[in-house]
C-alpha cells in the first residue's frame, strides 16, 4: 500500500523525467563573456581600496541584466559577493556591439556612484601591499590569506545608522551603489528601478553593513541618441531614493526582485513596487505615490528543503535554500486588480495572489497574510526549480528559467497548470544557472546564464580561459510557436 502511495505522490508531482535535447532554432546566443572588461575605469587593477584591490577579474560575473529598448541601453549587473569588483551597476550600448561578442561595461549612472572607499572597510583598511610581497599574490592567492585571516578575527561587520529615510533631490550625491542585483526597467515611464542591498556580502563571515537598504530609479532617455560614446551623455539623474525600513527585514542581502505594478488608468506616480526578499522570504510593497512601505509574509514564500538540492555541475552540488524570488503580473481586472504570480526559489509549485490584497496595508499589517488570499495553483514538475520568471503581457504566458534542469519552459496563464500544459522553449547545456529572463518593450525574450551558485557560495575563482556567462534572445511569440502554450491557432 505504502509503494502504490509513493507512486501515486511521484505522479502527481510531475517527477518522471526525461533528459533530452530541445533547441529552439530562433534562439540566438547575443553576448557572452569569459572576462568582464570595464570600460575606462578611474583606477588600475592593483589600486588599493581598503584591504582590497580595485579589480580581480576573476571575482567578476554578470549575474543580471535589463534591456531599455528606447535608448538601446542594456542594464548589467555585478553582484559583490567577493572583493575586487570595480561597479555594481553597469550598462553598455548594444548598438555598439555585434551578435556574439563580449561588450564592455561602464559604471551606471557611473563609476564614481559605483566605487567602494576605504572607509566601508572600518578598522581592516590597512595597506596589504605591507603583507604582499607581490601584487600577483593578492591577484591570484588572496582568498587562501584573507579566509585565514577573517578566522581569526571572527566575523567582520560594521553597520551605519539604520534610520530609514527620504532624501530629496539636493541630498542624492551623499550615497554610494554598493550591491545591486536585478535591474529592473519601467518601459512606460523611461525608469530603471534597482533595489541595493547596501553591504558587501563576502561570504557568510565577511559582511560589511555599509548603508540601510535603498530603492533607486533613475530617469532614462526617451528616445535613442547617437553619440561618441554610445548611448548619449550618460546623463541619467536620480528621480528618488528611499530607504526601506529597518523593520520590514531581517536579511538585508536576500533584497533580489524587484516587479512594478502601474495602475493602469494612473500617471507615472501610480505604481506599486514589489521587492522581494529571497532570505525573509516576504514581499516589501512600495506606494511610488505615497512614498510609504509595508511588508506581506506568507508560508506560500519559504522555501521547501527537500527541493532545495541542487548540482550545478559535476564538481559542485549544493543546497538552494531560497524563498520567493520576483513575481509576474498578469492582466488588469475593471477595477486595476492583477493576480500576481510567484515561487519560491525551493519548490517545485507555483502560486498566485490578487494585488488587491498586496496593495492594501490594512490588510498585511506587517505581519503574516489572511488564510485563503494565497493560492496554490499547481506543480511544475521535477528539476523545475527556478531563479526567475517572466510574462508576455500581450499572450499571458509565463516563461520560467530553470535552474536545475537548464531548460527554458513557458505556461499559459490561460491553462490549468500541470506538467501536461507546460512547454519547452529551449534546453541547452550552455544554461549553467538562469539567473535572468525578461521581456522587453519589443517583445524579445531575453535569459541570462550565469556562475552565480559559484560566486555566493564558494570561494572558487571564475576560470577566465572559458565562458562564464551567456546571454540569449528569442522573440517571445517564436519562442512558443509549437509548443502548448501556443493557442493561437486553436
Amino acid at each position: 500500500m505504502n509503494k502504490i502511495r509513493l507512486i501515486m505522490l511521484l505522479v502527481f508531482f510531475g517527477c518522471f523525467c526525461v533528459a533530452g535535447g530541445s533547441k529552439n532554432n530562433k534562439v540566438e546566443e547575443i553576448y557572452f563573456w569569459q572576462n568582464v572588461i570595464y570600460d575606462d575605469p578611474p583606477y588600475h587593477d592593483d589600486f588599493l581600496i581598503g584591504r582590497y584591490p580595485y579589480h580581480i577579474p576573476e571575482n567578476n560575473d554578470i549575474i543580471g541584466l535589463a534591456y531599455h529598448a528606447k535608448s538601446e541601453l542594456m542594464f548589467a549587473s555585478v553582484g559583490r559577493f567577493r572583493p575586487g569588483v570595480p561597479s555594481s551597476l553597469n550598462a553598455f550600448c548594444t548598438s555598439n556591439y555585434e551578435i556574439g561578442t563580449s561588450p564592455h561595461i561602464w559604471g551606471f549612472p557611473n563609476y564614481h556612484k559605483n566605487t567602494l572607499k576605504a572607509s566601508f572597510y572600518g578598522e581592516f583598511s590597512y595597506n596589504i601591499r605591507t603583507l604582499s610581497s607581490s601584487t600577483s599574490e593578492y591577484s591570484t592567492g588572496y582568498y587562501n590569506y584573507f579566509f585565514k585571516r577573517q578566522n581569526e578575527t571572527g566575523l567582520i561587520r560594521r553597520r551605519l545608522s539604520n534610520n530609514p529615510q527620504y532624501y530629496p533631490n539636493k541630498l542624492f550625491n551623499e550615497f554610494s551603489i554598493i550591491n545591486v542585483y536585478h535591474p529592473t526597467v519601467d518601459d512606460r515611464c523611461n525608469r530603471l528601478f534597482v533595489v541595493d542591498t547596501g553591504a558587501l556580502h563576502y561570504g557568510p563571515d565577511e559582511i560589511y553593513e555599509i548603508q540601510n537598504p535603498a530603492l533607486i530609479v533613475f530617469q532614462l532617455n526617451s528616445y535613442r541618441i547617437r553619440s561618441s560614446n554610445g548611448c548619449g551623455s550618460r546623463d541619467y539623474p536620480v528621480v528618488r531614493r528611499v530607504e526601506i525600513p529597518q523593520n520590514l527585514w531581517r536579511d538585508r542581502v536576500g533584497f533580489a526582485f524587484i516587479s512594478l505594478d502601474h495602475q493602469p488608468k494612473g500617471t507615472c506616480e501610480d505604481i506599486f513596487v514589489y521587492i522581494t526578499n529571497v532570505f525573509d522570504n516576504s514581499l516589501t510593497v512600495y506606494d511610488y505615490k505615497r512614498s510609504s512601505f509595508w511588508l506581506i509574509r506568507d508560508p506560500s514564500m519559504n522555501p521547501v528543503l527537500g527541493e532545495s538540492k541542487m548540482v550545478f555541475n559535476d564538481n559542485f552540488h549544493y543546497d538552494f535554500v531560497f524563498g520567493i524570488k520576483n513575481i509576474v503580473l498578469g492582466w488588469p481586472d475593471k477595477n486595476e486588480n492583477r493576480i500576481a504570480y510567484f515561487a519560491p526559489g525551493a519548490s517545485l509549485g507555483e502560486y498566485a495572489v490578487s494585488t488587491k490584497f498586496l496593495k492594501n496595508p490594512k490588510k498585511s499589517l506587517n505581519s503574516f497574510a489572511v488564510k485563503g488570499e494565497f493560492t496554490l495553483i499547481g506543480y511544475r514538475g521535477c528539476d523545475s526549480q527556478t531563479f526567475k520568471q517572466a510574462i508576455d503581457p500581450d499572450t499571458g504566458v509565463i516563461f520560467f528559467g530553470e535552474i536545475q534542469s537548464k531548460r527554458i519552459r513557458c505556461w499559459n496563464t490561460h491553462l490549468p497548470l500541470n506538467s501536461d500544459t507546460i512547454g519547452v522553449v529551449y534546453r541547452s547545456d550552455a544554461l549553467g544557472f538562469v539567473s535572468d529572463i525578461f521581456i522587453d518593450a519589443d517583445g524579445y525574450l531575453w535569459f541570462h546564464s550565469s556562475h552565480l551558485p559559484i560566486d555566493f557560495l564558494t570561494s572558487t575563482p571564475l576560470d577566465l580561459d572559458r565562458i562564464n556567462s551567456r546571454t540569449f534572445r528569442v522573440k517571445a511569440t517564436d519562442a512558443i510557436k509549437n509548443t502548448v502554450c501556443d493557442l493561437s491557432s486553436i
